[in-house]
């Protein structure tokens, strides 16, 4: 038997989520920053990633944004194939999820920063959002919303490597990027790396590779992963640039990677960096 879901559900837990997501720093999160407050040792950074524990308390608190940038919005959702969504009102999909995020930030009082392409014409509700669905078995719908801050998004890559290139390569790339990104992206960063598909693919898993905060603090199952993984974090902290561009041993995080079959001649590499306020939040409807 079908379930059935309203369009109004879905839109409303968009809308907390998009709230949840701006306020409230994932616990397992600060542990990273927390352990990274005990191996640095320039003050200076120190007092950065102290600001930046002070900053995440001070939010939730009061409650108010963690970054003046709340971001761009995608949602990633994962639809159960025995569920049945009345649109109505609306036409689409995509006007159900924009509908909970316009909700949210003109509720919330977030920053408004969508606007056109060309004309830079503010659309004034932080809204549309990037959907992302598929079908899946089951009879839930599961919601996986982002906030993503443009100072990190803009230092985000894509190539096209040889098909003859190796997991060398693949690292090279992805330190090159973090390195002339420099201090922009608010490091510590989280770095996403996607590999093989398409150009669009990749990108796209470079993306995912952030959504699950608990999956980057746990090694990943797949040896040659795990290890880019490691290389590139242990690459990326002794480049020197430190929490906010200050120096210091923690440039990054946490770096998880994921893959995808591609075609013989090629080889895509997305790179997604997020600053350290990677604002996730999950449901289930």
């Amino acid at each position: 038997m079908m379930r059935q879901v309203k369009a109004s559900e879905i839109s409303g837990r968009i809308t907390e989520l998009a709230r949840e997501a701006n306020f409230i720093f994932p616990g397992v999160l600060i542990r990273l920053i927390d352990r990274a407050v005990k191996r640095e040792e320039n003050p200076l950074a120190k007092q950065a990633l102290g600001a930046i524990l002070t900053n995440i308390r001070l939010a939730k608190k009061m409650p108010l944004p963690l970054c003046q940038d709340t971001g761009l919005v995608e949602v990633f959702l994962e639809i159960g194939s025995e569920v049945r969504i009345n649109l109505k009102p609306f036409s689409c999909l995509e006007d159900v999820v924009s509908e909970g995020v316009a909700d949210a930030y003109q509720k919330y009082f977030l920053r408004l920063s969508v606007v056109d392409p060309l004309t830079r014409k503010n659309t004034g509700n932080n809204a549309p959002a990037l959907v992302h669905a598929r079908l899946v078995s089951g009879n839930k719908i599961r919601i996986h919303l982002l906030a993503k801050g443009f100072g990190s998004e803009n230092m985000g890559k894509v190539i096209n490597l040889a098909p003859g290139s190796g997991c060398l390569d693949i690292e090279d790339f992805a330190v090159k990027c973090m390195e002339e990104a420099g201090s922009r992206p608010c490091p510590p960063v989280f770095i996403g790396v996607g590999i093989g598909g398409t150009m669009e693919k990749a990108a796209l898993l470079a993306k995912e590779a952030l959504l699950y905060p608990e999956e980057l603090t746990v090694p990943n199952k797949d040896k040659e992963l795990r290890t880019l993984e490691q290389n590139v974090l242990r690459r990326v902290n002794k480049s020197g640039i430190g929490p906010a561009g200050l120096g210091g041993k923690n440039t990054a995080l946490a770096v998880k990677a994921k893959k995808f079959p591609t075609h013989i001649a090629g080889l895509p590499v997305a790179v997604n960096i997020s600053c350290w306020a990677l604002r996730v939040a999950h449901g289930t409807i």
